[in-house]
């Protein structure tokens, strides 16, 4: 009888959707958009990792706040994807939309809708088969965290810029002409790999809204073999823009 039971669950089990490639695919993208300076704890198998609480104040808390509310809902799409049931039942993301509020109100109630739809669909107890809603309803607001990054990224870089390489000045004597070509040569590598980095953050960061566009047009076909093979293509993308992030 017992033997009777597998061999009729069996084709239920090969039957299941594989969404493999979006789960990875998202894990990569909430790494890609998530500060590398802040140690994380290791994701417990039974949850997403909660975000981070953002202490930093002003514009630099704006941007630690939509980084952390953008990875959260990463980590949740992920989560999903992986067939657990998500949580907690509330907001988890009210207090960091308080941080973006004051400079960006369109990403805070973006932010806040995200929270929303993550406490709705931990006490609806959703899991995988909730992954094309899930996508359907949260990219419009998605898009717009990640534009309101973009923007408030782009603000607090023009605010802290990179230093400029400094001019000399007056005639250099010729016995320190060599040496000042050569700490000059060192300076520039330095701001030109800084500037790589940069460039590589930035770009990281639309390959994310791209993605997550992606998923969400192609989200009634998310388990078949051509989508997650384009799936993975952009997260090897997003894992080679992250290294070279993270060179900087």
């Amino acid at each position: 009888m017992r033997a009777l039971g597998l061999l009729l669950l069996a084709p239920l089990v090969a039957c299941a959707p594989d969404y493999t490639a979006v789960r990875d695919w998202s894990s990569q993208a909430r790494d890609a958009v998530l500060p590398a300076d802040i140690a994380r704890v290791p994701s417990p198998p039974v949850a997403p990792v909660p975000p981070v609480p953002v202490t930093l104040e002003g514009q630099a808390g704006a941007v630690r706040a939509l980084q952390e509310g953008a990875a959260a809902w990463l980590g949740m799409l992920a989560f999903l994807a992986d067939d657990g049931w998500p949580g907690p039942r509330g907001n988890p993301l009210t207090d960091l939309a308080a941080k973006v509020e004051p400079f960006d109100p369109e990403g805070a109630a973006a932010l806040k809708y995200l929270g929303d739809l993550m406490g709705y669909a931990a006490r609806r107890d959703t899991r995988a088969p909730w992954l094309s809603t899930a996508l359907e309803r949260s990219d419009p607001s998605f898009q717009k965290v990640v534009a309101a990054l973009q923007r408030q990224s782009a603000g607090l870089a023009a605010v802290f810029p990179l230093p400029p390489q400094p001019a000399p000045r007056g005639p250099v004597p010729p016995a320190q002409r060599a040496l000042a070509a050569e700490v000059a040569a060192v300076r520039e590598a330095e701001a030109a790999r800084q500037r790589a980095a940069h460039e590589a953050r930035v770009a990281a960061l639309a390959r994310v809204a791209e993605g997550h566009a992606f998923l969400f047009a192609h989200r009634d076909d998310l388990d078949k073999s051509d989508t997650a093979r384009l799936i993975r293509v952009q997260e090897q993308e997003l894992r080679r823009l992250m290294l070279l992030g993270i060179a900087g």
